[in-house]
């Protein structure tokens, strides 16, 4: 569905429901105590009461006045957008000033995937008058909350759609059309330029599969931006990395069936990638900022790696392949070297990584890491900020010996041990980053699908990790370093 914001001070005369906020405690004067009472609404967070009557009257629970975070703001709005999508037009008191969470949530929580239903197409269109003056302030709210939502709901779509139809070629083709409208800079590398450019990682991975890999690189300039090599000979830009296995069978070790129909989500790190870079010029992100997609499938068909095949990356680390489903961070090696190659002043990767992550810290939490305690902290920051809570795990020097290969550099999996699986992979890809470039990596296995429908989060992708992205690099002055 379709929605269009407007700043009213009053409702329009075609307005089918008005909503008013409702803290808890606080209850209307102007409605009867023992009626509300009988309705059982008391104001929580996300709790909606529809009143009969023209327009309808919509009471919307915010929490308590104590808590006034853009997490309630976010959560009430998404309840909202459920309960009220058959209404095609209709007015809403903000609970706040700040209208971004507002909209943000709105349009997450009425999110639907319907693309591949039949039967009758769904309401189109909708018109959210938005009841406050119309201030610089808040025309900046609404537009920076639709388009980070937008931003969101485009990394959802990608990950919702099935692997048949969203191919490496496919995916490729999309963040072209993403990056024409966004302004962004886009190279594809095809599999004959990424065979030339030495990406061992990500053309043995595409070996098992019929349909060929596929590299997008993106680049965002804010207006006026110059080269300007600073400390180190860094260039001041930020390298983003997205893993991109479009579908994971496990080539070799095959998945078993149960593990298979989310698989088509093991792209949901290029997705957010991708998400974050479409927005950045619309929120006026003021640093450089350069993103490496490597999209392939990971399938058992062709010539597909065998376990104790060695395989070549482009910074000449040799890799013996223990395990032919630890493929994401083959291709994200390889993207991380380019990455590296550039100078940036940081490097972050964003990958469905490991079920460790998923285990230790369940479906709302995705894990982080890093080399850099500064930069660990501001993506933590940034993930509060936006509803993206990030639990920061360590490193220990003491697990890097279990990556050591008896035939080559490294393994891509330490065999024989379940403990500590998500750091191991953390330690693999720290490999491929030069030790002067600060560097954090989250694992958003976990986070990447949901379950259920609760607050902005509904069944399916969730987009996890574009508002983070988007909220570090917008909003500081200066780089992370």
């Amino acid at each position: 569905m379709s929605v269009t914001w407007v700043l009213r001070p009053e409702p329009g005369p075609e307005v089918e429901a008005v909503v008013r906020p409702v803290r808890v405690g606080e209850l209307p004067a102007d409605l009867p105590a023992a009626f509300l009472a009988g309705t059982g609404f008391s104001g929580e967070v996300g709790e909606v009461l529809q009143l009969p009557g023209t327009p309808v009257t919509v009471l919307l629970g915010v929490g308590p006045r104590a808590r006034t975070d853009r997490d309630a703001i976010r959560a009430a709005a998404a309840g909202l957008a459920r309960a009220v999508s058959a209404y095609r037009r209709l007015a809403v008191h903000p609970p706040g000033p700040d209208l971004r969470p507002l909209v943000e949530g709105y349009l997450l929580g009425g999110y639907r995937f319907t693309r591949y239903r039949s039967g009758p197409a769904e309401p189109s269109d909708q018109l959210v008058e938005v009841l406050a003056p119309g201030t610089p302030e808040a025309a900046r709210g609404l537009f920076e909350g639709r388009r980070l939502g937008e931003a969101v709901l485009l990394a959802r779509d990608l990950v919702n759609e099935p692997g048949e139809a969203l191919t490496p070629p496919a995916f490729a083709d999309r963040a072209a059309e993403v990056a024409e409208a966004a302004g962004l800079e886009c190279e594809v590398w095809d599999g004959p330029r990424i065979a030339d450019e030495r990406l061992g990682g990500l053309l043995g991975v595409s070996r098992g599969s019929l349909v060929p890999p596929r590299l997008v690189k993106l680049g965002y300039r804010p207006d006026g931006w110059t080269e300007r090599p600073g400390a180190g000979g860094r260039t001041g830009r930020i390298a983003l990395v997205g893993k991109g296995v479009t579908y994971d069978a496990g080539g070799l070790s095959l998945k078993p069936n149960a593990q298979l129909a989310g698989m088509k989500a093991d792209m949901a790190g290029a997705a957010a990638v991708l998400g974050a870079m479409s927005v950045l010029g619309a929120l006026d992100c003021p640093v450089a900022v350069d993103a490496w997609l490597p999209l392939t499938e990971n399938m058992p068909n062709a010539d597909p790696i065998r376990v104790g095949d060695v395989l070549v990356m482009r910074n000449g680390t040799t890799v013996e392949i223990c395990h032919a489903d630890a493929e994401g961070r083959l291709i994200m090696a390889d993207a991380l070297v380019l990455a590296g190659e550039t100078g940036p002043q940081a490097i972050i990767d964003i990958a469905t990584l490991t079920d460790a992550a998923a285990i230790a810290l369940g479906r709302r939490v995705a894990a982080l890491m890093g080399t850099d305690d500064t930069l660990v902290e501001r993506l933590r920051a940034a993930g509060a900020r936006a509803g993206e809570p990030l639990w920061p795990l360590p490193l220990p020097d003491a697990y890097r010996p279990q990556l050591r290969s008896r035939v080559a550099d490294l393994v891509n999996y330490t065999l024989g041990t379940r403990h500590g699986t998500a750091l191991l992979a953390g330690h693999f890809l720290r490999e491929f980053v030069p030790p002067d470039i600060p560097w954090a990596h989250l694992d958003i296995q976990g986070t990447a699908l949901s379950d259920g429908t609760d607050a902005e989060w509904v069944a399916g992708a969730t987009g996890f990790g574009v508002r983070t992205l988007a909220e570090l690099l917008t909003g500081h002055p200066h780089p992370p370093s």
